[in-house]
């Protein structure tokens, strides 16, 4: 049985994980955070400040436009609208921890940005040969986001599967949570840009005292 709650959110959400392994949750952010943070991420994408996205890790990490079409750029937390966003994400960690016990370290996130006509094709966000991803978290930052636009965030029961398990329009504030080794996901081609802060809740497999580093 889960423990008595401390935070109006961490029973929701910490049982939509414990029973299907994702959840949503609406309002995550408030409209002022979410203005804050398109704002940095549309002047950052005008820079030229975001790269394409590969898929893989390490020896096997690559560029393959025909899995994904987006740009991203690490968050690290050296503005005001990332540190305040970073603190947001730390509340949700410690509430995660306290209910399921998942031992979540740290969090590595980034901004992603999908012009019209990316996608990202079906995929699980654990790497090959490594655990150190546990809970996968997408927030969303566009405005008036309307049905038929493209860009929802398609989660499936397995890899495999042919029903799907829920689609989620990527509307401001809006909060996607899951199990990064058992949910497969995938994002529809979007008809406009699409803005959003992709990140995961890693547990600690440092060696010697070494914290290991964001993936």
């Amino acid at each position: 049985m889960l423990a008595e709650s401390l935070n109006p959110l961490d029973l929701p959400l910490a049982e939509g994980l414990y029973e299907r392994g994702w959840v949503v949750v609406p309002g995550f952010l408030s409209p002022q955070e979410v203005t804050a943070l398109r704002v940095e991420l549309v002047e950052r994408s005008l820079r030229a400040e975001l790269t394409p996205a590969g898929v893989g890790q390490g020896d096997e990490h690559q560029m393959d436009r025909n899995v994904r079409r987006d740009r991203t750029r690490w968050l690290e937390g050296d503005t005001p609208a990332q540190q305040h966003f970073l603190a947001r994400m730390e509340q949700l960690r410690l509430a995660i921890n306290r209910r399921l016990f998942l031992g979540l370290f740290d969090l590595e996130a980034h901004f992603a940005h999908y012009p019209p006509g990316a996608f990202y094709r079906r995929h699980r966000d654990a790497f090959r040969d490594s655990d150190a991803r546990v809970v996968s978290a997408v927030c969303y930052l566009n405005e008036d986001w309307q049905a038929g636009e493209g860009g929802e965030l398609v989660l499936w029961p397995q890899p495999r599967s042919r029903t799907v398990a829920a689609t989620v329009l990527p509307q401001a504030g809006t909060l996607v949570c899951f199990l990064s080794e058992q949910v497969p996901h995938e994002v529809l081609p979007t008809q406009r840009d699409r803005y959003s802060i992709a990140g995961w809740f890693r547990r600690n497999t440092s060696i010697d005292g070494r914290v290991d580093p964001a993936g």
